[in-house]
């Protein structure tokens, strides 16, 4: 046998024993971020109801203006510590968008959050997790 014809036994072999993919998706440190937001709402769905209100135009510009992301962030990781706790997954999962935020460059105040409104929150950092999807989509960090 010549040796071509060996080595296309051999990787028909290989191939054989290779593992086969089993159709699920590549995670990637990427996509990590809609994996963290999908956490994050299931958590808001099983302890508020679905908001009946809608924001303000003020509210949804101290919300948009990516000079604010960050010092909203911690808003909302304030709200979550004083209601959930410091070790809530809702804490955990938005102190892992910290790194990928812009630092604060306003002066302005960041948006507010009624205390004790889960109700208010949830409206609110809903919204915030799509402009900061939106963000991440801008800067080429997230794949859906």
């Amino acid at each position: 046998m010549s040796s071509l014809s060996i080595l296309h036994l051999l990787l028909l072999l290989l191939a054989l024993h290779a593992p086969q993919a089993k159709g699920l998706p590549v995670t990637t440190s990427r996509s990590r971020y809609s994996v963290l937001m999908k956490e994050i709402m299931n958590d808001l769905e099983k302890i508020t109801t679905t908001p009946t209100d809608s924001l303000s135009s003020d509210e949804k510009n101290f919300l948009t203006k990516e000079s604010l992301l960050q010092k909203n962030l911690k808003v909302f990781m304030t709200f979550a510590t004083d209601t959930f706790g410091n070790d809530s997954k809702i804490m955990k999962n938005l102190k892992e968008f910290q790194p990928v935020l812009p630092t604060a460059t306003s002066t302005e105040n960041p948006i507010f959050i009624e205390k004790n409104k889960l109700g208010d929150f949830r409206m609110k950092l809903e919204e915030y997790l799509a402009i900061i999807r939106n963000y991440l989509k801008s800067k080429k960090l997230w794949f859906p």
